[in-house]
């Protein structure tokens, strides 16, 4: 049977916060299927908290070097709290074959969608119009190790 690449990713991703993220918690809200293209109806992946600062963080794993925005289903739903103080609400993508992992804000997106474009590119990491975080990642046979710690850095 195949690996999931994105659920292990998201498994890893729990372990990491841990280890970056001392004295804090990350809570993954359980997988509810909509029925409408086995698309999930949550909210984002997970909920962490590490004082002052909340994240919705939604994961998404990808091959190749886009993430078509069309594969971004909670974008919608994130919306209504953009603006709610020390919340930071964003996407968590592994690009896999490039062994990069980055924090994309939710107010990147909307950036990306305003200018009508149809993807995150990996070459937006290094663009300086376009606020993206780099995770520290060292890859571990098939899956990153990452520094989540950066996230405290981040900003709206």
């Amino acid at each position: 049977m195949a690996i999931n690449l994105g659920k292990k990713f998201e498994e890893k991703i729990k372990e990491c916060w841990y280890k970056t993220m001392p004295d804090s918690f990350i809570l993954r809200l359980p997988d509810q299927q909509s029925g409408y293209a086995h698309t999930s109806s949550n909210i984002c992946d997970f909920i962490g908290f590490k004082s002052p600062n909340c994240y919705f963080i939604e994961c998404k794993s990808i091959h190749g070097n886009t993430l078509p925005l069309a594969n971004l289903h909670q974008y919608e739903k994130m919306l209504p709290y953009k603006d709610v103080k020390n919340l930071f609400i964003g996407f968590l993508v592994w690009w896999i074959d490039l062994d990069k992992v980055a924090w994309v804000p939710l107010n990147t997106i909307t950036q990306i969608k305003n200018e009508n474009k149809k993807s995150v590119h990996i070459n937006m990491l290094d663009d300086k119009n376009y606020y993206i975080v780099s995770i520290p990642s060292v890859k571990k046979k098939v899956f990153m190790e990452s520094d989540l710690s950066v996230l405290e850095t981040v900003h709206k």
